[in-house]
């Protein structure tokens, strides 16, 4: 039999190379209270305890050792995360959710959090559904709905709703056929964290990214770099109210040519700079 305290020092002397002992220790007790299915208060302070059933439970550790050992991402280890307040499943089935994207829901939820009618607001390229959700959870006058092409992604989207108690209608369809897209009354708000990031940035990348996340949610043509944007500025002429606003995460290296782009379709663009100081959101409206 192993105590928690062994195996933690496993961990520690398997992924020191990889993560701060700070991370080691987020990533063990997040998968210890997952297996145990005890609070991490109450595993710290038994730490040097045998573990019951200890074959079993030790076989679990190991195989997220394996696969932490070989790259794969500890949010899909652990099989959630967290973003802005919600707990999110992930999966390599889909994206996990970054800082900079809770930022781009911050600024909506400062704008709109004051707001009594209702709004309609439609998440595009929703992928696991962290965008669309947490705007529900904190804009409870909001009819939220979302936009995915892959069916897997839909399903646990769904279940993320779910988890979350929020009720979020998903559509599948082809952000890049957006004249397609169906969804009924005009809305006030589009959101979007689409596919940015051109091919040949892969080589400045992590290999943990390239080799467990969703390529196509990441990856767009060198000579398309606007791609899903021009796509976006289509949906939004079909589908947004006059005084509706779209925001969008973007690359930070093409903030310019990206402004411009939403320039030539609406009167007011602003960019907005994250928490690094990178240019790495806008928000547009008026359209011309």
């Amino acid at each position: 039999m192993k105590s928690l305290a062994q195996i933690r020092e496993e961990f520690i002397k398997a992924l020191s190379s990889r993560y701060s002992s700070k991370e080691i220790d987020i990533i063990f007790y997040t998968l210890a209270e997952s297996y145990l299915h005890k609070d991490r208060t109450v595993l710290k302070l038994g730490v040097n305890e045998l573990l019951e059933t200890s074959e079993i439970k030790s076989l679990l550790f190991q195989n997220a050792l394996f696969h932490l050992m070989n790259g794969m991402p500890y949010q899909y280890v652990v099989g959630n995360t967290e973003f802005y307040g919600c707990k999110i499943m992930v999966n390599p089935s889909v994206l996990i959710p970054r800082p900079e994207t809770e930022e781009l829901v911050d600024w909506v939820v400062k704008e709109h959090q004051n707001r009594g009618e209702e709004i309609r607001i439609m998440d595009l390229c929703s992928g696991s559904g962290c965008i669309a959700i947490a705007l529900a959870k904190k804009l409870p006058c909001a009819i939220v709905s979302g936009v995915e092409l892959k069916e897997d992604a839909i399903e646990l989207a769904e279940k993320n709703a779910e988890v979350n108690h929020v009720k979020i209608k998903f559509i599948r369809a082809d952000l890049t056929e957006p004249n397609r897209i169906n969804i009924g009354a005009k809305l006030d708000i589009i959101i979007s964290n689409p596919p940015y990031i051109r091919e040949f940035e892969k080589a400045s990348m992590e290999d943990n990214v390239l080799k467990y996340e969703p390529a196509e949610a990441l990856f767009v043509p060198d000579a398309e770099p606007l791609l899903f944007y021009g796509k976006i500025i289509e949906f939004a002429h079909k589908n947004l109210k006059p005084s509706g606003e779209v925001y969008v995460e973007i690359n930070q290296e093409l903030e310019r040519e990206t402004k411009e782009l939403f320039l030539e379709h609406f009167n007011f663009v602003e960019l907005k700079q994250d928490l690094s100081g990178n240019f790495r959101m806008i928000k547009a409206k008026e359209m011309l």
